[in-house]
């Protein structure tokens, strides 16, 4: 488990973020108590992702991969709470209204985040030193499963656990789920979600090769971002 050793700051920061969104979500009155629930199940692919790579046996990272992809869906999903404004209104000329949209827009931009965050983890662990493409198709599979993740918990209402305790009502409803409607959903949402995590990937790719260019001498750093070893 070294991996959680040499970067226990940062996986402590990130749950200590979670855990005083959801506490603040608790103790203050606001109309979006599901936060704290959807918030939770978003930081699940990221435990899951950080165990899939700690584990050193072939059968336990299969199974943490299996869970990683089951609960993926939950973290994307939280871009269709948005849908919640319409009991708050979309009006931004009432000063309460700031407390609760900036309330809702943080829990769902966490819990995006933590879900892209999962997602090039486990992409780091798989597809490391692989070329653009196996990138690219990951990223654009992983975009349709979790699209159609989203509409079956959204229009379904079903959940990641399902699976597990019900898997003869989930197979029954993707049977009976497609239709135009379905397909609409899942190809624009699976489109929004691609164009999410390639700006993401990407743009993580162009902060490592500053910073290796930097170690290497080829870029000048900026000495108010130097740490104090340097």
């Amino acid at each position: 488990m070294s991996l959680f050793k040499k970067n226990a700051n940062s996986i402590i920061m990130v749950h200590l973020v979670v855990g005083l969104f959801i506490a603040f979500v608790y103790l203050t009155p606001t109309h979006f108590d599901f936060l704290m629930w959807n918030v939770f199940l978003a930081l699940l692919p990221l435990d899951f992702a950080l165990l899939a790579l700690a584990s050193r046996l072939k059968i336990t990272q299969f199974s943490f991969s299996i869970l990683w992809l089951l609960f993926f869906p939950n973290t994307m999903y939280m871009i269709t709470d948005f849908i919640h404004l319409q009991y708050i209104s979309t009006a931004l000329d009432v000063r309460y209204q700031y407390f609760n949209y900036s309330v809702l827009a943080a829990g769902i931009f966490i819990g995006v985040f933590l879900g892209i965050l999962s997602l090039e983890l486990m992409m780091h662990r798989f597809l490391k030193r692989k070329g653009p493409w196996p990138s690219l198709i990951t990223l654009g599979i992983v975009s349709w499963l979790s699209s159609f993740g989203i509409y079956l918990g959204r229009f379904l209402r079903l959940n990641s656990w399902d699976v597990f305790t019900n898997f003869d009502m989930v197979v029954y409803y993707m049977k009976t789920s497609i239709s135009r409607h379905m397909f609409a959903f899942v190809g624009l949402f699976a489109l929004a979600q691609f164009g999410i995590l390639v700006a993401y990937h990407y743009g993580g790719r162009l902060l490592i090769h500053l910073a290796e260019q930097e170690k290497d001498g080829l870029v000048q750093s900026d000495p108010a971002f130097e740490t104090e070893e340097n």
